[in-house]
């Protein structure tokens, strides 16, 4: 018999490798449907989803509005959760003011330290506005393992077995939070959260094997709940920046928190806040929510007379208290928790250093000595008849002699007049007693008051008010700071503010003169 040998050429068989090889390659336009992923991406829903549109909610009601903030971040102490806490604590500030529009969030990313670089920026970028107060805190503990449970069991028969486990690991995770005030520095006493939260991982399995004749069969069944690190930080977070910021603008927060109004912590934090009002304020507060409601037209005061009794009996019996007419805790703990809309307003705050304002932010409690309709002090860091050279800048100086509101304008020599106080570098108009201030503030003087004209006589005026009589003058003299006003004369402004009824309006003028760069004198 003769054997036969059949040659396949090299590259025949080559060739045939390749498509066999090719057969079980996937193609490039199949790679982006086999790592599409599986899961399709929701919306992060937290504990505090809800909550955060309560506060929503509560600081409309109660007038908070434009509160500049900002914030370098939660930096994590612990060095064990690597999360982006900045994003968190944005996205929950962005919630709680949807619509209240309560807190505007300025991304400054640059060192707090250096606020005076803060500062200039406004005056590269116009529309820039410097925060009043910043957000400082960190992941200050994570203790880990603090509860470790394990349990199992197991079952073997000749043609079967079973087994089962659980287990149950705890871990304790903390975050504090602390409001201070951007231009000081200054920690704001009592605006602080600290919580803590236990993060639980679970699991349980199972697992079942049998042999059926000859035929192996197996199967598994896994059962797993974790809750992640990071989302109990960003559920953390958001309770924080809840507590913190609804002390900061004293409103009732846990209400938002599913907190009773009658828990004793919380009783015990508006009796504080109603305690912390001098008599007149209360009424005050009163007297607005009383008219927001319809129960009271008259000037908000702080005088307990006769009309406002009257409408303090009304409203405390439709609201299932006893009709006294007095201003009392319970009354104000009433309307602290229904309050009448817009019109309404918080408890009074500490006084900032820096006038760090915000609307609708409270006020400070005025000393005794503070009693009285306030005057003013007017004067420049050349006295109270101050002489320029040309090219040379004024700074103002005023000091009310009683709490209250001031506004203060420059008129040049052309006759055009502008609001240098507040301004966006000193937003609050706000002043204690015998606090005094400079305009421009600071000592990099991020705008100045420039003397351009020899010979001519410039002016400067202020107007003081217990109350904020700012928001009631013609909407005609409401324009920017620092820009002029349109058609109006400083006489035009002043008469506006004298003509504002049911409150005390005083107002001190200075002029300023302007000599030749080689006569000035001072």
């Amino acid at each position: 018999m003769a054997f036969v040998r059949r040659f396949v050429p090299v590259k025949f068989l080559a060739a045939a490798s390749l498509l066999l090889l090719g057969a079980c390659v996937t193609s490039g336009e199949q790679a982006t449907v086999v790592q599409k992923p599986k899961t399709p991406a929701v919306r992060t829903v937290s504990n505090f989803s809800e909550a955060l549109r309560c506060m929503d909610t509560l600081l409309w009601d109660h007038g908070k509005h434009d509160i500049f903030i900002t914030s370098n971040g939660i930096p994590d102490a612990t060095g064990k959760v690597a999360g982006g806490t900045k994003e968190m604590l944005i996205t929950a500030v962005s919630r709680m003011s949807e619509r209240s529009n309560a807190f505007r969030f300025v991304d400054f990313e640059p060192t707090l330290d250096d606020v005076n670089a803060l500062y200039w920026m406004i005056g590269v970028q116009p529309n820039f506005r410097a925060p009043s107060y910043y957000i400082r805190g960190a992941i200050t503990q994570l203790d880990d393992n603090v509860v470790s449970e394990a349990a199992s069991a197991g079952i073997s028969l000749p043609s079967v077995d079973l087994g089962i486990s659980a287990d149950q690991v705890m871990s304790v995770i903390s975050v504090d939070l602390n409001v201070g005030e951007l231009a000081t520095r200054q920690i704001i006493p009592g605006l602080s959260a600290s919580n803590s939260l236990a993060v639980i991982s679970s699991g349980k399995g199972a697992d079942a094997g049998a042999v059926i004749g000859k035929a192996g069969l197996s199967f598994n069944v896994s059962l797993n709940k974790s809750e992640g690190l990071h989302q109990a930080v960003r559920t953390l977070v958001e309770l924080s920046a809840i507590e913190a910021l609804g002390k900061m603008t004293r409103v009732p927060y846990w209400q938002c928190l599913g907190i009773d109004q009658t828990n004793p912590a919380f009783a015990g934090q508006a009796r504080d806040w109603f305690e912390g009002m001098a008599p007149s304020q209360r009424v005050a507060y009163v007297q607005r929510v009383l008219a927001a409601g319809g129960y009271y037209e008259g000037p908000d005061n702080g005088q307990l007379d006769e009309r406002t009794r009257d409408a303090i009996g009304r409203y405390q019996a439709e609201h299932d208290l006893i009709a006294t007419g007095r201003v009392d805790f319970d009354l104000y703990q009433r309307m602290l928790a229904e309050p009448a809309g817009q019109k309404g307003t918080g408890a009074p705050r500490l006084q900032s250093v820096s006038n760090a304002g915000g609307e609708g932010l409270p006020r400070a409690t005025p000393s005794p000595s503070a009693a009285g309709a306030p005057d003013l002090t007017l004067g420049s860091d050349r006295g109270p008849q101050p002489r320029y050279r040309v090219g040379e800048a004024l700074v103002v100086r005023v000091q009310p002699t009683a709490n209250g509101f001031v506004y203060c304008y420059y008129q040049d020599a052309s006759g055009a007049v502008a609001r240098i106080f507040p301004n966006r570098f000193q937003p609050d108009s706000f002043l204690q007693s015998n606090q005094q201030v400079e305009v421009p503030p600071g000592a990099q003087k991020p705008f100045n008051l420039r003397m351009d004209r020899p010979g001519a006589d410039e002016t400067i005026a202020c107007v003081v008010s217990p109350d904020e009589i700012g928001t009631r003058i013609p909407d005609r003299f409401k324009t920017a700071d620092l820009q002029p006003i349109p058609g109006a004369t400083l006489a035009d402004v002043l008469a506006s503010y004298n003509s504002i009824q049911g409150t005390s309006v005083r107002s001190r003028q200075m002029k300023v003169q302007v000599l030749p760069a080689v006569a000035a004198m001072k």
